[in-house]
């Protein structure tokens, strides 16, 4: 049954966010396109990036490398370096915003849909929240061969993780980026 107000004012609204945490160094088109997934069913994007570094990249590096990805997304994106973990700020996020759809997005690897049964487990308080898991992208784009790659060779590296639609120009940004 519908409220008095729902009747006269219209189906009750929200904001749809969509949340990808993850470490992303570096972010590869594997996590741009599994971003894209998510992103579609959402008015903007929240990228929430580990802050420990790996051979080498820091998390500066990778949200770098994303703000220059969020120009092709064609909705606003938010990128921030999460304070203790990414899935941490996942459930700090929905606990701040309890008022707006959050869509969470979850990779295969890992079981990583696990990390977040606790809104699941806890419906009636994140009524809002939906855990998306995300299929494979890019047959599985590996962050340890890119990294691997980027020391032996940037430019070669360079366009075998970026998404398609990244042209040269943001291309040598993103060299720039990982050779600082």
């Amino acid at each position: 049954m519908i409220t008095f107000k729902e009747y006269f004012e219209g189906e009750e609204t929200h904001e749809t966010v969509a949340l990808l945490p993850g470490g992303y160094k570096p972010p590869t088109k594997g996590h741009y396109n599994a971003f894209k997934y998510i992103l579609q069913d959402a008015d903007k994007g929240v990228i929430l990036i580990g802050k420990k570094e790996r051979d080498g990249i820091t998390a500066d590096q990778a949200r770098d490398i994303w703000e220059v990805y969020a120009r092709y997304l064609g909705k606003p994106i938010e990128v921030a370096i999460a304070g203790v973990t990414p899935v941490r700020s996942v459930y700090e996020f929905a606990d701040a915003n309890k008022d707006i759809k959050i869509i969470v997005g979850a990779g295969d690897k890992d079981e990583d849909v696990k990390r977040y049964e606790y809104f699941e487990k806890n419906i009636e308080k994140y009524p809002l929240v939906q855990v998306v898991k995300i299929p494979m992208q890019e047959e599985g784009i590996s962050g340890t061969q890119t990294r691997n790659m980027i020391a032996d060779d940037i430019s070669t590296a360079v366009d075998y993780f970026t998404p398609e639609e990244i042209n040269q120009t943001d291309k040598d940004v993103i060299k720039d980026i990982l050779s600082a």
